[in-house]
């Protein structure tokens, strides 16, 4: 298979059908199984409420689904990663800190940081850690998502990245 990703497995987990696309249409085979070569997590959707109104509970629920579960995952992934002893790829895409809630700006803070850090960590066992954080659902989100997993980006980890919206 031809393309950037050819012959690589990606799991995919949320939902956006540009980087799914771009992803394919780059050589990659989506899979639902453990056995894939990188991962990408997209955020869901929040709802958005003023902090003064917000119970710990959500609070709570949406730290955990902004930045614990992607903790969890990516240290699940690095795992089976070195298990085989080979490399891979992590790709976080959800929405900037400023964006949204308190909640979402203090759960895209932390997992920028948390970005960094596993990038540099992790860079020994080959594993490469990025972020995109944007509103864009679009080509463009695609295409990026599609550059930073791939081989061309085999030396950008611990990345931040923004996409601006075209008005």
């Amino acid at each position: 298979m031809s393309g950037w990703l050819g012959g690589r497995r990606v799991r995919v987990e949320g939902d956006s059908p540009a980087v799914s696309a771009a992803l394919t249409a780059h050589g990659a085979m989506l899979v639902d199984t453990d056995d894939h070569d990188i991962w990408v997590h997209i955020a869901p959707a929040s709802v958005i409420r003023p902090a003064h109104e917000m119970t710990h509970a959500e609070w709570r629920a949406s730290l955990d689904a902004g930045l614990d579960r992607r903790f969890l995952g990516a240290k699940d992934f690095a795992e089976r990663c070195r298990a085989r002893g080979a490399g891979g790829a992590i790709l976080f895409v959800g929405a900037p800190e400023q964006a949204l809630g308190a909640d979402q700006a203090a759960a895209a803070g932390a997992l920028g940081n948390l970005t960094k850090t596993l990038g540099v960590e992790w860079a020994r066992d080959g594993i490469r850690v990025n972020s995109i954080l944007t509103h864009d659902t679009g080509d463009t989100l695609g295409k990026l998502a599609a550059y930073l997993v791939s081989d061309y980006a085999a030396y950008v980890t611990g990345a931040v990245m923004g996409i601006g919206l075209d008005d």
